[in-house]
């Protein structure tokens, strides 16, 4: 099973939207994983676009607040706000994805603190999972990640530039489930988020590395391939690029 997570900035722009959509299914994923998806027109007009693609079944937020939205060729069961998170945490953050074999946490977490308490449920879920003996992946943008290496102006220095608040946090999520991209290159540095520029290919060493997955104790043997595809910033369809995660046979038809 091949999934692809990209963000779309800002909900999409009109310009580039059509572009973005069709690279992202150039890469034949069986699901993708939008985050800062609106539901609003362009969001309308994403959703159309899936469907007419092959991705009929999808699940995402029903207001027009930056979200997460999951399309699939194959059927799932949805669960928006999996964590019963109230109206002020920011519900729309994640979205549950149930496949026959595998659960999929579709996640686009707020800046700063307010990420705090999806963290924290997101630890919980990998907790509960990995008891389970269950098959389970987290991905989207996580905006947080370690201090050190996740965030480019910090590398080589002693002291650190700039901070995730939520580090902790992270920290703790990885204790119970492994990121994906990191466990399968260890010791290498890629940025997948730089901020927004008329011209992508010039950037200055203030990239940050925030969309990730994380699998489960019981699918670590599965992940077959982590990779970023940066044509996705660098050809200015978003300020992200996509990370595409591959996982071998699930009983789901791959």
């Amino acid at each position: 099973m091949r999934i692809l997570a990209v963000n779309l900035r800002a909900g999409g722009s009109r310009a580039t939207i059509d572009a973005l959509i069709a690279r992202a299914v150039d890469r034949s994923p069986d699901a993708i994983v939008f985050s800062e998806f609106r539901n609003n027109a362009v969001g309308s007009r994403i959703r159309a676009a899936l469907q007419h693609a092959g991705y009929p079944y999808q699940a995402g937020p029903e207001d027009r607040t930056n979200g997460v939205l999951i399309a699939s060729r194959r059927d799932f069961s949805a669960l928006r706000n999996p964590f019963g998170l109230p109206e002020d945490q920011y519900p729309n953050a994640v979205v549950r994805a149930r496949f026959e074999n595998l659960t999929l946490y579709g996640v686009y977490l707020p800046g700063q603190d307010r990420k705090r308490p999806h963290l924290r449920c997101l630890i919980a879920a990998a907790q509960s999972a990995n008891e389970a003996n269950a098959a389970a992946i987290a991905i989207g943008d996580f905006n947080s990640g370690r201090n050190e290496t996740d965030i480019e102006a910090n590398l080589g220095k002693q002291r650190l530039v700039d901070e995730f608040s939520t580090a902790d946090l992270y920290a703790e999520l990885e204790r119970h489930w492994t990121e994906a991209w990191l466990y399968l290159h260890p010791g290498k540095t890629e940025f997948s988020w730089y901020p927004f520029r008329r011209q992508p290919p010039v950037q200055r060493r203030n990239g940050w590395r925030i969309d990730k997955a994380f699998v489960s104790r019981a699918l670590l043997p599965r992940l077959a391939a982590a990779e970023y595809d940066h044509e996705f910033r660098l050809e200015g369809l978003t300020d992200h690029s996509a990370l595409i995660v591959e996982l071998r046979a699930l009983g789901l038809g791959t």
